[in-house]
Order: structure tokens, then C-alpha cells, then sequence
């Protein structure tokens, strides 16, 4: 097999097969991850924790999440200077996957803290040496009037991640070793095939620089903001993921219809939250290919996750979560569509676009660590997770307010 093509890769529309097989590897990217952050986490949190399940789950998402940070910058780097004949991410996007699988046993096999704490940094080094080549194909090979329709493609990743995680994982919750297994099937079936028949342009394929660091494309202004507004949006979104479980649990009585456990809320408020955002996100990243507009649906997107959240404060009784939950679907789907391929398009260096997605895939990364500091700290010193949930919707509009200082963005 030839791994390399020669190409101008800016200019070579996407074939619907390349389309369709790279939003199938993103959905297995995110089947191996979501899971794992809205379920099984705090499940194994409170089998190993107990009464302290909150503290613990913030403790072990709040390291992961910082080691999360640090790898994807790590692995999208040196994927930039590697040079090979299956091309220069196609390798770590492999070797990621086969070790983020092995990552998610170590975690199904955790009996204390220790144990857990060592699976999730595991995992979150494995699961980013996956996605950080992979998110890095989209500036290498895809050009600016398909990206918008790549992204959509994208952004049906994470719904599809939800909707596996209430109709399949939720519905094992009698056996880890099922749900474990699951997933790893799940994403190995949707990962591999793209995985194993990429082929990179080999334009790409030149001298390598020496291996270093950097996070230069910060000092570029309208880079700048975008990575502090998408922080401060992602901090928002790791709150309702992290904690909508215990929100419910924290009032069973008055956010669910009578005679509905917690699960099946959960499960009811995922499948709702996931099919609205499929729509939206979708739809939107379509639109911003033909508007040329991607700053104004990124806008649209946090604007509605900050009131959906502000919804889970002041209307907790049933339907309030279920409508906070559809509009959060809403704006996440047109939000994490539109981010994806504003992004691509504003990096520094088309050349580093490995490295300069690191940095920015930082404000995805360090959420996962700071958000559940945060809710850790406001929870210890007597604060309800409601006050968490308001926190984040302050989070989300002030991230809109930022967006709106960008200048020269399409």
C-alpha cells in the first residue's frame, strides 16, 4: 500500500469517503473518552469512595485532566516532526489507540484511590497521543471551504459518544468488565478502519526540526482569545458533564417524572441532550461553510449553553433539567462545530499545525482539571452544586463576552 500522496492538500477537496471515515474515527475517539468521563468515572468513584465519591472524582478528572493538557501539546508536536512511510500522524494515531485501550482496563481493574489515579493519567496519555494527530489532519489535508463540512461531520462525534454511553454502557451497569469491554469494541470498530487506510500527502513529509516546545502561536492576538474564550466555554461544559449525575442525585424527588430512578433521567437527559446536538451541530457547521461565518454560530453556541446552565439553578424541578439539558445539547452541537473549524483556520503556522493545535486543544484539556478544582473548592467550604452549575454559566458568558473582541475572523 502507498501511505503518501502527492498533492497540494489545500486545494483537494475530500472525498466522502475520507469525510465520512475521519467523523467515524472521531466518534470512536470520543466513544473511548465519554463513557468514561459521564459514567463509569463517577461509578467507579463511588465504588471506590463511597460517601467521599464527589471528592474523589474531582480529585482524579482534575489530574487527569492537567496530564491531559500537558500530552496533547506533547504528542501533537512530535507528530509535526515525524517522518515515516505511513506518514507523520497516521503512527500515533495507532499507537494511541492500542494504549488508551489497554488504559481503559487499567481503570476497570482499580481498587482504591491509587490504582484509579495511575489508570486515568495512563489513559489520558494514551487518549491524546490519539486525538492530537488526528484533530491535526483537519489544517493538514482538508481546505477552508470543506472544513465547515468536515467539522459537521466532527461534531456528530460527541453525540454519538452520548447516545452509546445512555443506550449501551448505561445499560450494563450490572457488570464494569461489560462496559469496559464495550467501549474499547466500540471504538476499536469505528478508529481502525480510517486509521489503517490513511494516506497523508507527502508534501507533509519533509526534514524534520528538531523536537521542541512551544507555545508561540499564544502571542498571536486573535489566537489569544479564542483559546481564552474556548477555556472558559469548555470549563463550562466539563461541569455539566462531570456532575450532572450527582446534580439529579443531590434532588431525585424534584428533577425527575414520578416513578423515574436517577439513572433513567440521566439516561433520558443524555439521548435528549445528544440528538439536539447532532442537529445543531451539523446543520451549523454546513451553514458556516456557505456563510463564511464561523465567529457568530461559536457565539451562538456558548450563549446557549450559558443560559441552559443558568436553567439548571433556577428551574431544578421536572421538565426544567430536561429543557436545560436540550438547549446545553443545542448550543454545545453548534458550538463545538464551529470552534473546530474557526480554529483550523486561524493557526499561526500551517506547518506546526500539530503543535499550535496542542496548545489550543489546552483549553479543551485543562478544564477537565481546573472546572472540578473549582467545583471541589466551592463544594468544601459548603456551597451546593447548584452554586457549581451557576459558576460555570457565569463561565460561559463571560467566554461569549471574549468573542465578541475578535477582529478579522471569518
Amino acid at each position: 500500500m502507498i501511505d503518501s500522496v502527492a498533492e497540494d492538500p489545500m486545494t483537494t477537496r475530500r472525498s466522502p469517503g475520507f469525510v465520512l471515515g475521519y467523523g467515524a474515527a472521531q466518534a470512536g475517539t470520543f466513544i473511548c473518552f465519554i463513557p468514561l468521563l459521564t459514567l463509569l468515572l463517577p461509578e467507579k468513584a463511588e465504588q471506590i469512595g463511597g460517601a467521599d465519591k464527589a471528592l474523589l472524582l474531582g480529585q482524579a478528572a482534575m489530574l487527569g485532566g492537567l496530564t491531559a493538557a500537558g500530552a496533547n501539546l506533547l504528542f501533537g508536536a512530535l507528530s509535526d516532526g515525524t517522518k515515516s512511510r505511513l506518514g507523520r500522524r497516521r503512527p500515533w494515531i495507532l499507537v494511541g489507540f492500542a494504549a488508551a485501550a489497554l488504559a481503559l482496563a487499567l481503570i476497570g481493574l482499580a481498587r482504591d484511590p491509587f490504582q484509579l489515579a495511575i489508570g486515568v493519567v495512563a489513559f489520558q496519555l494514551a487518549v491524546n497521543a490519539l486525538y492530537a494527530p488526528l484533530m491535526a489532519l483537519v489544517p493538514d489535508m482538508v481546505p477552508d471551504n470543506q472544513k465547515g463540512l468536515v467539522c459537521a461531520w466532527t461534531g456528530v462525534a460527541l453525540p454519538i459518544a452520548n447516545l452509546f454511553t445512555a443506550l449501551v454502557v448505561s445499560r450494563l451497569s450490572g457488570s464494569a468488565t461489560a462496559q469496559f469491554a464495550v467501549v474499547i469494541a466500540a471504538a476499536a470498530v469505528l478508529v481502525l478502519p480510517f486509521a489503517l487506510t490513511l494516506r497523508e500527502p507527502c508534501v507533509l513529509h519533509r526534514v524534520p526540526e528538531p523536537f521542541r516546545l512551544s507555545f508561540v502561536a499564544l502571542k498571536n492576538h486573535t489566537f489569544r482569545l479564542a483559546f481564552s474564550a474556548r477555556l472558559l466555554l469548555e470549563s463550562a461544559v466539563a461541569i455539566n458533564t462531570l456532575y450532572l449525575f450527582f446534580f439529579l442525585q443531590a434532588q431525585p424527588a424534584r428533577s425527575a417524572p414520578e416513578g423515574w430512578s436517577v439513572a433513567q433521567v440521566f439516561g433520558a437527559l443524555l439521548i435528549a441532550s445528544t440528538l439536539a446536538a447532532a442537529a445543531s451541530g451539523f446543520v451549523g457547521g454546513i451553514l458556516s461553510d456557505r456563510l463564511r461565518r464561523r465567529r457568530a454560530f461559536v457565539f451562538a453556541g456558548g450563549a446557549g449553553m450559558a443560559v441552559a446552565l443558568a436553567l439548571f439553578v433556577s428551574w431544578p424541578t421536572w421538565p426544567g433539567p430536561l429543557i436545560a439539558q436540550l438547549l446545553f445539547g443545542v448550543g454545545h452541537g453548534l458550538h463545538a462545530t464551529a470552534v473546530a473549524a474557526m480554529t483550523a483556520q486561524i493557526l499561526p503556522d500551517p506547518q506546526k499545525s500539530g503543535r499550535d493545535l496542542g496548545v489550543m486543544n489546552m483549553a479543551v484539556a485543562l478544564p477537565q482539571g481546573l472546572a472540578p478544582a473549582c467545583a471541589v473548592a466551592l463544594l468544601s467550604v459548603g456551597f451546593s452544586l447548584s452554586s457549581v452549575f451557576a459558576a460555570a454559566s457565569g463561565a460561559a458568558v463571560l467566554a461569549s463576552a471574549i468573542l465578541m473582541l475578535m477582529r478579522r475572523v471569518p
